[in-house]
């Protein structure tokens, strides 16, 4: 039983994943993987994006952590889409970086070890534990700093080169506002994408291939918002493909039928549009301006029992959490109790609302009040019972001229970026050996 829906994140120690069943990138899921075409280790120059290199290495590297993320290829065919993909990939972070060197603007590594960090901290590791099991699959901390690094550098130049000219007015802003009014009680949805270019028509067969390969791979459990990290295109990828609440009328007609028509927790695609493919995942829906109970925020605290401390440590456990459903316990009393039941330390869980809790969970704790605790839930990495601390009514969240405003001036950004990718590359020499 996974803790939350697929495309929520993770949340302290209940490990709510991001986007999809979480691929933990660790030495025994990567042991589970399906076994990939052998990789050459040879440093050999395979592509040189204005006189630079791309290195078999580099790309052998980037290529390993990305089929470990997306649950392994079956076959030779599939093997190479996601290659040609990452090399893509690659080729478009080698030219933003040739863009950023041009005003010598550089990322500080203390910088890169705190995004490392949170990149860790988003599927449940420390960074030390990160590295190694990035170590296990045959990539490396130093491969995924570096795209973080290219992701950072160009969303700073971009911010810096093109920010002056996105104008908002505050006839747009006001104007938007009185949409979301207008349409007060319509649902509005929570969406992630993931965009594939395709550079010629030649291309475009492959690169839907691979787009749909994904759509498999991710309604098999591989993290959607890792995935748009690393394959993305568009400049959502640095927040794990995240476009965060939109109605259908901001839909391009393309799909948005068939984001109206989806359930909460599908992928759709892979969409033809004018550049390449979209991969969309329907992650939430609401009613604007509604209240919703399912907004509900709860706090919660922990007592978790590790799975490989069950067999020594359950009747313990057991002894000290069966009681606490007939009582009120306070939250600042969890951790003697997790020490008393040979639980795990680590008890506090970020605040959250029920939404964000699979629907198995959520129906534990919906009619709870603070100070009641949870039966004993059985998971795949443990047992544990959830003791909530507090909990707060939704309140209807009236549209913020401010927020409103930044929102428009992002979305111009963004399609102001994408633009200036699209005329690099049309400029760029690139070379594949």
């Amino acid at each position: 039983m996974k803790l939350t829906r697929k495309i929520n994140s993770r949340i302290s120690a209940l490990i709510l994943a991001a986007s999809a069943g979480t691929v933990a990138l660790t030495p025994q899921t990567s042991a589970q993987q399906q076994p990939a075409p052998e990789l050459q280790q040879l440093n050999a120059i395979e592509v040189l994006v204005n006189d630079e290199p791309i290195s078999s290495f580099d790309i052998n590297q980037r290529l390993r952590l990305v089929i470990a993320i997306s649950g392994g290829v079956r076959t030779q065919e599939e093997f190479l889409q996601v290659r040609e993909q990452v090399i893509q990939s690659m080729v478009d972070e080698k030219l933003q970086m040739q863009e950023a060197a041009e005003v010598e603007l550089e990322i500080p590594d203390e910088q890169l070890e705190q995004f490392f960090a949170r990149r860790a901290q988003g599927v449940g590791q420390e960074p030390e534990q990160f590295a190694d099991a990035l170590t296990s699959i045959g990539s490396s901390k130093e491969t995924m700093k570096k795209q973080m690094e290219a992701e950072i550098a160009w969303s700073q130049l971009v911010q810096g080169r093109l920010g002056a000219f996105v104008s908002v007015s505050d006839e747009e802003v006001e104007a938007f506002i009185q949409r979301i009014y207008d349409n007060r009680g319509k649902f509005e949805y929570r969406l992630g994408e993931i965009v594939l270019l395709s550079q010629s028509p030649e291309q475009s067969a492959a690169v839907e291939a691979n787009a749909g390969q994904l759509v498999e791979q991710i309604n098999a459990g591989a993290q959607f918002g890792q995935i748009a990290q690393q394959l993305s295109a568009s400049s959502t990828a640095a927040v794990g493909g995240d476009l965060g609440w939109v109605t259908i009328d901001d839909l391009d007609e393309t799909y948005s039928q068939q984001v109206q028509d989806s359930e909460v927790g599908a992928v759709l695609g892979p969409i033809r549009t004018p550049g390449g493919f979209i991969i969309l995942a329907v992650s939430d829906r609401r009613r604007i301006l509604t209240v919703d109970p399912l907004d509900t925020q709860i706090q919660l605290s922990q007592i978790f029992l590790p799975a490989d401390q069950i067999e020594s440590g359950l009747d313990q456990f057991m002894a000290v959490v069966e009681p606490l459903r007939s009582k009120s316990t306070s939250c600042e009393a969890v951790p003697g109790l997790a020490a008393e039941a040979g639980a795990s330390p680590r008890v506090e869980i970020s605040p959250l609302r029920l939404r964000d809790l699979n629907a198995a969970y959520r129906e534990r704790v919906e009619n709870l009040q603070a100070g009641e605790t949870t039966s004993v839930l059985e998971d795949e990495d443990g047992q544990r019972v959830l003791v909530v601390c507090a909990v707060r009514a939704p309140q209807v969240q009236e549209p913020d001229f401010d927020e409103v405003y930044n929102q428009l001036e992002q979305q111009r950004l963004s399609m102001m970026a994408r633009r200036y990718l699209r005329d690099i590359r049309r400029d760029a020499i690139v070379d594949y050996r």
